[in-house]
């Protein structure tokens, strides 16, 4: 997926319509910062989710469809028309007044309550729309190492299409929560006059952006505002699944809202927040809930089963699926998190014993799942398949892990 400038057929202010259109590889930015093209697959939108009769309008609001085999879950749809009718009532985009990065929250028809929140990639952190004033990407790599400025949205995205529920990988009728309750997130393109434009707004294809849209979830703040002993243990615990095997560069407890269950009024975590998930090596990986009391109780055995579960090969397909043509060193990255995540889980590891793999103890130190890649890469003869390198990988994670279980 490539996502720069949108190309449309005329698009007036008096009379928008929705054509299809299609999304040309070229620099994200145009002054020359330096942030370099990359290419991601084929990105095309296709039909629009509300068809409507031509209207006179000033905003633009469709889902990025990347293949037309794929049909949006009815909680993704009901997300983009409640979105449409608060843009179309007339309500603005509020930008948020926290985060490194451009982010709105959008309104219902009502204007009471908020719907989504829209992540545009041409003002992620270092990019050239950013409203924050953060420099410039010189080389095109993002805030956290081994990601790229640009690709956020589809970070998001991902995090949102690998967090299954239970019973495996969703079909596209299927609305049941992810494990770890990701809220329900797409890649949309959007236009309005109510977001950043430096150089100016007219209503016109230069000005189309390309982002994430999620779900809003009412909450009562983030774990930044409560001490950890209060969450359960359970919910901990999943948020931990999911940020050892996306390798998350970007876990701290300001972006783990807390809410409360409508039944039983129990504490229930959402994760948000992924656009460092999956990066390209294991440099910047951080989980904030590793100095959580939780994070030493070992696995549920219903945790373990869906730990079980997971299969790298079929996430790396499902992204495919859905648009992501995920970079090799991406991919490599999810396999070996996830085989750490299965190997550890299955020795009765507590998520403090796995993700401390993962995470560098001071900047400087190599983790160890670090030091377990760079030996493998030693062993391993010229030439040797990826099977092969990620075979070397696990016969030295193995001893790696039976040595911790042992001490």
């Amino acid at each position: 997926m490539s996502i720069a400038s949108v190309a449309l057929s005329p698009v007036l202010e008096e009379s928008l319509s929705f054509p299809e259109v299609s999304i040309e590889a070229q620099n994200l930015n145009e002054k020359g910062s330096g942030v370099g093209e990359y290419q991601l697959g084929t990105l095309s939108v296709g039909h629009p989710v509300i068809e409507r009769k031509q209207l006179r309008r000033s905003f633009i609001l469709e889902p990025v469809i990347l293949d037309a085999k794929i049909e949006l879950p009815l909680v993704v749809r009901e997300l983009i028309n409640s979105t449409f009718d608060g843009l179309e009532r007339g309500n603005e985009p509020i930008q948020s007044s926290e985060g490194s990065g451009g982010a709105y929250f959008m309104r219902d028809s009502s204007s009471l309550k908020y719907v989504s929140v829209f992540k545009p990639i041409d003002e992620e952190p270092m990019a050239v729309n950013n409203p924050r004033g953060l420099p410039l990407s010189l080389d095109g790599e993002g805030l956290k190492k081994g990601t790229r400025v640009g690709e956020g949205a589809l970070r998001e995205a991902a995090a949102y299409i690998l967090d299954y529920p239970r019973s495996g990988p969703r079909s596209f009728y299927d609305e049941e929560k992810g494990f770890a309750g990701v809220p329900p997130t797409v890649m949309v393109k959007c236009l309005h006059r109510g977001f950043n434009h430096p150089e100016g707004y007219e209503c016109a294809s230069k000005n189309v952006k390309i982002g994430s849209l999620q779900m809003f979830v009412k909450n009562n703040g983030s774990c930044e505002d409560m001490g950890p002993s209060a969450f359960p243990v359970h919910e901990v615990h999943k948020i931990s699944v999911l940020d050892i095997r996306l390798a998350n560069a970007d876990r701290h407890a300001g972006n783990i809202l807390i809410s409360k269950d409508s039944e039983d009024g129990q504490i229930v975590l959402i994760p948000i927040d992924h656009g460092y998930c999956l990066p390209e090596n294991f440099e910047d990986c951080t989980f904030d809930w590793l100095y959580w009391p939780q994070a030493h109780e070992p696995y549920s055995t219903d945790t373990i089963d869906y730990i079980k579960l997971l299969d790298a090969e079929q996430d790396i397909e499902l992204l495919k699926f859905h648009g992501w043509d995920i970079l090799p060193e991406c991919a490599r990255t999810l396999r070996i998190s996830t085989m750490l995540l299965k190997k550890g889980a299955e020795r009765g590891l507590a998520p403090f014993a796995i993700g401390s793999i993962m995470c560098r103890e001071t900047l400087k130190k190599e983790s160890v799942i670090e030091q377990i890649v760079q030996e493998a890469q030693e062993a391993a003869l010229p030439g040797t398949s990826e099977a092969a390198f990620l075979e070397c990988v696990s016969v030295i994670m193995d001893r790696h892990l039976d040595e911790l279980v042992t001490t």
